[in-house]
């Protein structure tokens, strides 16, 4: 729900990355646009500020989305090779060791530095830029707590195809990469 939300961002971005384009295209520097409020309220460097915004938004909030869906890199040469169970105990071993730590780890800092920004009223360098960074700030740390949902909910899966009964396992097969045998196949 989360990622498909996020997925949404993808509009406003593209809207005010061509109305900046076509602002210094098209509309450059005359002074009958320069001088009206419209301009100053929108100036390019917020707008390219925003664009970053949002994209900093899309790519956190989409993150664990992709994992949960298993769309996210992987090297596929070597794990193509291997057996479904030796791939779940990859998956859950590296999700429980390697990935919820990192996670807690960027929460912990990005909060804090969120936190920091905020009590300094941290805004943009650029003099016509955005106020209120800690914003974005904010959003590495909630965006990484949806990343280390995933991974337990990928850990839990691995759990159940490794170790749960038999009728559960063609559903929790996803991380193992057993889609031929349906998770048939994950005898203990």
């Amino acid at each position: 729900m989360v990622g498909k939300t996020a997925a949404l961002l993808f509009i406003p971005m593209m809207i005010i990355i061509l109305y900046d384009v076509a602002q210094r295209k098209y509309l450059g520097w005359s002074p009958d646009f320069t001088q009206t409020d419209w301009y100053r309220m929108f100036t390019s460097t917020r707008l390219q500020e925003m664009e970053w915004h949002l994209h900093a938004a899309l790519f956190l909030f989409a993150l664990g989305f992709g994992y949960v869906r298993d769309a996210h890199v992987r090297i596929e040469l070597v794990r193509d090779a291997l057996k479904p169970r030796t791939r779940a105990w990859i998956e859950l071993l590296g999700a429980i060791l390697f990935m919820v730590p990192y996670c807690y780890v960027v929460m912990e800092y990005g909060v804090e530095n969120a936190m920091r920004a905020y009590n300094i009223g941290e805004g943009s360098d650029a003099l016509t830029g955005l106020p209120h960074r800690f914003i974005v700030k904010g959003m590495l740390p909630a965006g990484f707590v949806f990343v280390a949902l995933a991974a337990l909910s990928a850990a839990f899966k691995c759990v159940v195809y490794l170790f749960g009964p038999l009728r559960l396992r063609p559903q929790a097969g996803q991380y193992a990469g057993d889609t031929e045998t349906n998770g048939q196949t994950a005898e203990a």
